[in-house]
């Protein structure tokens, strides 16, 4: 943004240089125009920064969102794979366990459980709470 500000700068500086005069209708154009320009770049430059503060405020609030999210639903999410269309599904980590639990694919329509998809490869619980395990006898 300062780029705008020392171009507009640079300009009026032109029409310094150029000793154009106030009493030419010509002359007070150019220089309302300079003047209208300088204005323009701090009000972008105004309002860019505004926009920095809200991009900033933003982020901190999908960080609380996100935390909160944690709180209330608290379950770990994984991506599955419909078995009929193929598209990749997140679902909480806890429903995986009860085989009857329908999942409705929101692609295809289609449901299906726990049980109709091929998990053996993709997750294994155990073995990571195991690794967990691990680490801390290793401390």
């Amino acid at each position: 943004m300062s780029d705008l500000r020392s171009r507009v700068s640079y300009l009026q500086g032109l029409v310094e240089g150029l000793e154009i005069s106030d009493s030419t209708k010509e002359g007070k154009a150019i220089k309302v125009i300079t003047e209208i320009l300088r204005e323009m770049a701090q009000a972008i430059e105004e309002i860019w920064e505004s926009q920095e503060d809200i991009h900033d405020y933003i982020d901190s609030l999908d960080e609380d969102l996100a935390d909160i999210e944690a709180e209330v639903y608290g379950d770990e999410l994984v991506d599955v794979e419909c078995p009929h269309c193929g598209e990749l599904i997140e679902v909480e980590a806890s429903i995986l366990d009860d085989g009857d639990f329908e999942i409705v694919c929101p692609e295809c329509g289609e449901r299906f459980t726990a049980d109709d998809l091929d998990l053996d490869d993709e997750f294994d619980f155990e073995d990571d709470e195991d690794d967990d395990d691990d680490e801390d006898d290793d401390e």
